[in-house]
């Protein structure tokens, strides 16, 4: 039935069609029907400058069992010049709306436009959503030969319909259009639908009527938290401290947070909402407030966290809605379990669901609390004198090197919130004799060490420091005029850290 064609030069060539056929009486005869003769002008390629496309109608709806309607058009492409040689091809850039025809007999599509079935508005929580019918109907409610009129039906999530909105004898015009002026999250995932009924002569000659697919109708929670938060010691303040920073903290002080979280979206909802607060592993909760109220431990949560040294403080409760715009955490606590220095940084939040695939999150400001034992923490070192020679008299055996500058011997942390000025003395109760004796060397000069105390150092109260010295400096051993005998010899000293004065 076809001959498709592809020239391979320019010129002309006539085609003709030969219909042969026999019937029963002339079975020796065929006959011959000829078809007009078509000439085929072959030229050059000609490229084409522009292309002016067009459409029988600018909308098409989106189902076909209606006589008032139709769910397709046909596109047309008018190439310039006229005699372009170009291959004409149809495509559409949202295949799930419509797509062309297929062309059964020579593959690829054809120029008809062939609207799908289905349709999906989404709009913001709060704002307004339209639905709209376009195309044109035919007829008037101008005299009693005619008459239109438009319903509008909402299905809730269960599928329940009802009529949200219908036209009289004379204002169909006024709802092709329906709008839901405010949507809420009680919107989402309804569906919407109109029906058109045109009636001739009150339906006495004929009644058509037009029913639209539902059109799906997504609300976008929109949740925006804020929260401004404040941490305060009620114990203890040297100056330092700020909402988001507590300096010197330490056990049995009474620490307070506070926390006010606001919905700057009024009309989204957040739902199942928790606040989190992580806490220093072993505080204790003593009080929480949520809007003023103290709850139970029934509505909150610790959670450990084995991989730090913190326990997540989980308050439930925090939901927000139209009618819920904030709320006001407060937790009072009592700091424990703190045996030495130590920085915790924690960062606060807030969680809920909001309706879609992926919880809603918001961190509160980060902040930071330095722990302290309040006590002033010292740790002394050994001292080895290492292997006295044989026949040594009158000699001043040094320290390994490894208990010398820059290594400390006497090691301090002050970490007393109140500072006072400190005196550290050092006295040797038992002596080591056999000619041995220990001596505290300063520029040159010593000390014999005794029963008695020997100030070592005094430092103010801003500058107490570790304690080390050079090689000839601080405590070293004698070994007097007599060669000590064969042994081992070891003594203990007794060090004193007196603030007192």
């Amino acid at each position: 039935m076809n001959f498709p064609v592809t020239p391979k030069t320019a010129g002309t060539t006539w085609y003709q069609l030969d219909t042969q056929y026999y019937t029963l009486l002339t079975p020796f005869l065929k006959t011959h029907i000829y078809s007009k003769v078509t000439a085929v002008h072959v030229k050059d390629p000609v490229n084409a400058t522009k292309l002016n496309v067009t459409a029988d109608n600018d909308y098409i709806y989106n189902e076909s069992s209606s006589d008032l309607a139709q769910n397709y058009t046909f596109i047309h492409a008018y190439p310039d010049p006229a005699d372009a040689t170009g291959k004409i091809t149809y495509t559409v850039d949202k295949p799930n709306l419509a797509s062309f025809a297929a062309d059964i007999e020579n593959g690829g599509t054809t120029n008809q436009l062939v609207a799908k079935a289905g349709a999906v508005g989404k709009v913001r929580v709060g704002q307004p959503a339209t639905f709209k019918m376009h195309g044109n109907v035919d007829g008037t409610n101008s005299n009693a030969n005619g008459s239109i009129q438009i319903k509008w039906y909402k299905y809730d999530k269960d599928g329940n319909k009802t009529t949200v909105a219908t036209s009289n004898s004379s204002n169909y015009q006024d709802y092709v259009d329906y709008t839901i002026p405010k949507t809420t999250m009680d919107d989402n995932n309804t569906q919407y639908q109109a029906q058109i009924t045109v009636s001739l002569l009150g339906g006495i000659i004929q009644t058509d009527s037009l029913t639209t697919n539902k059109a799906n109708l997504t609300v976008e929670n929109d949740p925006d938290i804020s929260i401004t938060s404040k941490v305060v010691n009620n114990t203890y303040d040297d100056g330092t401290n700020t909402d988001d920073l507590l300096n010197k903290v330490t056990n049995n002080d009474q620490v307070s947070y506070e926390f006010d979280l606001k919905n700057n979206n009024d009309n989204s909802v957040l739902t199942e909402g928790n606040y989190v607060i992580p806490l220093h592993k072993e505080t204790k909760v003593n009080k929480v407030e949520l809007d003023g109220n103290k709850i139970n431990s029934d509505n909150y949560s610790l959670i450990d966290d084995s991989d730090e040294n913190s326990t997540d403080l989980v308050i439930s409760g925090l939901d927000f809605d139209n009618s819920i715009k904030s709320h006001q955490v407060t937790v009072d606590t009592t700091v424990s379990g703190i045996n030495n220095k130590e920085k915790f940084k924690s960062t606060p939040y807030y969680y809920g669901n909001d309706y879609g695939t992926t919880v809603y999150r918001k961190e509160a400001i980060q902040h930071e609390i330095n722990y302290v034992n309040n006590d002033l923490n010292a740790t002394v070192s050994n001292l080895n004198f290492g292997t006295i020679s044989s026949g040594v008299k009158n000699h001043i055996q040094y320290r390994s090197d490894e208990e010398n500058l820059p290594n400390n011997i006497v090691n301090i942390d002050d970490q007393r919130r109140d500072k006072k000025a400190m005196k550290v003395y050092v006295s040797q109760p038992k002596s080591l004799g056999n000619s041995l004796s220990l001596r505290y060397y300063e520029n040159g000069k010593y000390t014999n060490l005794s029963k008695s105390n020997l100030l070592i150092n005094a430092f103010d109260k801003d500058n107490v420091s570790s304690i080390g010295w050079k090689k000839d400096d601080g405590i070293l051993l004698y070994i007097g005029n007599t060669n000590p005998i064969a042994g081992k010899y070891s003594t203990e000293l007794d060090w004193t850290f007196d603030d007192s004065i």
